[in-house]
């Protein structure tokens, strides 16, 4: 039999009742012996005062006041409850005994103490005998010896060590069989887990476990499969959608650049010409190198195990350098930016992911924003939080585009704003930034008035 979970569960479940049976069988077989012993020692007890009361001294000699009391059957006979007294002086030698001791001699033990009864031998038979000293004036003058058969309860005790025995591996593999058959009906959900588990392929992720419908543990663990494929899915999603976006995105200049040379090279062309087809060849190239360097930052993200160079960093100053760096775009469009700032105090985060973050949004909000509009930079506090606001008067984002934004070379409404250059990749490396430094990231958006990405950096 293969050593199973199942298995293991039944044997770690008998192992327990092992010990615990075993307890209770050997407190029986206690409670049971006590018993049976308390009552020979009682009828042991009541035969020696009774004979007690019946000796006198004479001469220095002990004797029974009546002899006939060694008529009684008890004391003549050995077959029925036999009654074993013998008289023995202070050396220990029988001075009298019981007619149905014949020749046999009740054994003497000088250093016995005289109110326990001992277990003893009489012709091969068990008997439960007690020695009792007897006094005169507070002296020993001899002592009675009496003893009963303790067979029946020596046979009684062992029936019942015999039944014990004999029952406690039958109650074990009982036990075993009952844990072993709950066992797999408590586990029986794993079975189906692990086959629809093994069902399942990356052409197939689609498909989920069937939770069990009771709250348990196998539930907790079912759904926690669940997650992960739905999550797993999601990835494959975006890894499938990604290449395929990337490949797009990648082609394009290529076949820009392709058709371009192959323009240069099929007959001679004016200086204008070859200025004006190089021109775009380098607007190709640098579009593509743009790109690559994108996908590659993206790329740094998923792998960077952690965030280094935190330091102390003003966000008005980072907004200052990033506007700096746009001033001829905007200026080139008349767009204005108001900067609002409530005197907040510096931030602990690593310079060149924030400059990073803000540069995409700023440059998403100049390209989606109408010429003459404002761009509103606002920064403030949120509690013990350092919050940094931009809203524009773009073109807005689609309520279900609002999901997707973040994703890899995803462009809300791309084809209805062509002449909007981008690669899709900005958003997600703002979001990547993001999650880096532990920056909460959020964004509404009213199509046809705007957007409004909320940064809130974490406190300390």
């Amino acid at each position: 039999m293969p050593f199973t979970f199942k298995n293991r569960i039944a044997l770690h479940y008998i192992l327990a009742t092992a010990a615990l049976v075993a307890v209770v069988y050997g407190m029986v077989y206690g409670v049971v012996k006590n018993q049976v012993y308390a009552e020979l020692d009682g009828s042991l007890r009541f035969e020696v005062a009774k004979h007690m009361r019946e000796l006198v001294v004479e001469g220095g000699r002990m004797r029974f006041a009546r002899k006939q009391e060694w008529q009684e059957r008890e004391h003549r006979e050995v077959q029925v409850n036999p009654v074993f007294i013998q008289v023995a002086d202070l050396q220990g030698r029988a001075t009298d005994r019981s007619p149905n001791l014949n020749s046999a001699r009740l054994e003497f033990d000088p250093a016995a103490d005289g109110h326990v009864p001992l277990n003893a031998q009489l012709r091969g038979a068990a008997i439960r005998q007690l020695q009792e000293p007897v006094l005169r004036n507070g002296r020993p003058v001899g002592y009675l010896l009496a003893a009963i058969s303790s067979e029946s309860a020596r046979h009684v005790l062992q029936s019942l060590e015999t039944v014990l025995l004999g029952s406690f591996p039958v109650v074990l593999l009982v036990l075993f069989g009952i844990a072993r058959l709950l066992a797999g009906r408590s586990i029986s959900p794993i079975a189906a887990i692990t086959a629809t588990t093994n069902r399942i392929t990356q052409s197939n992720l689609a498909e989920r476990i069937a939770l069990p419908p009771r709250p348990d543990e196998l539930h907790t663990l079912a759904s926690a499969i669940n997650q992960l494929l739905e999550r797993m899915e999601k990835a494959v999603v975006r890894e499938k959608q990604f290449t395929a976006d990337a490949s797009h995105e990648l082609r394009t200049p290529l076949a820009v650049l392709k058709g371009t040379l192959e323009v240069l090279v099929r007959k001679p062309r004016s200086a204008a010409e070859y200025v004006e087809n190089i021109t775009l060849s380098v607007q190709e190239i640098d579009r593509l190198t743009h790109l690559v360097d994108q996908l590659l930052l993206l790329a740094r993200f998923d792998s960077a195990p952690q965030v280094e160079h935190r330091q102390e960093l003003p966000v008005l100053s980072s907004v200052h350098d990033v506007l700096h760096r746009r001033r001829a775009a905007l200026e080139a469009r008349r767009i204005r930016v108001d900067v609002q700032d409530a005197d907040t105090p510096p931030i602990h985060s690593d310079p060149y992911l924030v400059d990073l973050i803000l540069d995409n949004l700023l440059d998403n909000a100049v390209k989606y924003s109408p010429a003459g509009s404002t761009i509103t930079v606002a920064l403030d506090e949120a509690g013990a939080r350092q919050r940094c606001t931009i809203s524009d008067e773009g073109i807005g984002i689609r309520p279900e585009d609002l999901g997707r934004i973040f994703d890899p070379l995803y462009r809300s409404d791309a084809l209805a704003h062509k002449e909007i250059g981008g690669t899709g990749l900005g958003l997600s490396i703002v979001a990547r930034a993001c999650a880096l430094l532990g920056i909460e990231l959020a964004v509404a958006s009213t199509p046809g008035r705007g957007s409004t990405f909320t940064l809130l950096f974490p406190a300390g």
